[in-house]
């Protein structure tokens, strides 16, 4: 019952973001009608490792603020619209616990964005090995100066699970902004929130450039390298520390909303 009406009040933005998959869909196969094309140019292997790393970054750039915005969006049909309304008091005096519906919530959202994230990028990986295969090269990306190399699936991974940390983080902390306040527009505060982050990165920057405050987009290769792309150091504690956050967001606003007075 309470999954469906989920459903019924957020299927506007599943719906958008199912139609913004299928023009992805289109957008990769013409994609790879220029790729057939480039194919009779004969280009050196260097270029295509470069184009390949330029699409997988240009992916992880733009699907980050695409999934995030739809996540930022997605906080306002939660419990914290519900605090707003009448059907705050009916909801929350249920028998089920407040943990449970909060739970399902993320759950429910989450679920979402990690499909989304992963029928997109299933299909940018299979356009990826359609240019290896063009190429007669394995799909694989040298990297640390052609020390080591990646495969393409795996580069792919590494921005999924970037795009999902990146939606998970923001979507947690604007349903915990709407728990807050108890109104939907929680999410302007959560947004403000983020703003403010920004700015705060932007100031301690000016005054001390060696502070760089975390981005929300993880960073998968370091900056500043001209002999080919260098994977970022500690990608698996950057990686870990990030979904702690991602999960303490949930668990910072049950303790929020088992407090609440109704």
């Amino acid at each position: 019952m309470y999954l469906s009406k989920l459903w019924r009040e957020g299927r506007i933005f599943t719906i958008l973001a199912a139609v913004a998959l299928l023009l992805f869909f289109a957008g990769v196969a013409r994609i790879n009608s220029f790729v057939n094309m480039a194919h009779l140019q004969n280009p050196t292997p260097d270029q295509v490792y470069g184009a390949v790393v330029g699409l997988a970054m240009g992916l992880l750039y733009s699907e980050s603020i695409l999934i995030s915005f739809w996540g930022w969006l997605s906080a306002g049909i939660g419990v914290g619209k519900n605090f707003g309304e009448d059907s705050g008091s009916y909801l929350l005096t249920r028998p089920r616990t407040r943990a449970w519906f909060l739970w399902n919530d993320w759950g429910y959202t989450m679920a979402q964005i990690a499909i989304i994230v992963t029928a997109t990028n299933l299909i940018f990986l299979l356009a990826i090995h359609h240019i290896f295969a063009l190429m007669h090269m394995p799909a694989a990306v040298p990297v640390d100066a052609g020390s080591a190399t990646i495969s393409v699936t795996f580069l792919i991974l590494l921005v999924s699970i970037a795009v999902l940390l990146c939606a998970g983080i923001i979507y947690g902390l604007s349903y915990f902004s709407t728990i807050l306040i108890r109104r939907t527009s929680g999410v302007m505060l959560g947004a403000g929130i983020l703003l403010g982050y920004f700015i705060l990165g932007g100031v301690l920057h000016h005054y001390a450039p060696s502070v760089h405050l975390p981005g929300l987009v993880m960073n998968i290769f370091a900056h500043g390298h001209h002999t080919g792309p260098q994977l970022s150091g500690g990608l698996a504690a950057n990686i870990l520390a990030r979904a702690a956050v991602v999960l303490a967001l949930p668990f910072a606003t049950q303790l929020i909303l088992d407090r609440a007075e109704i």
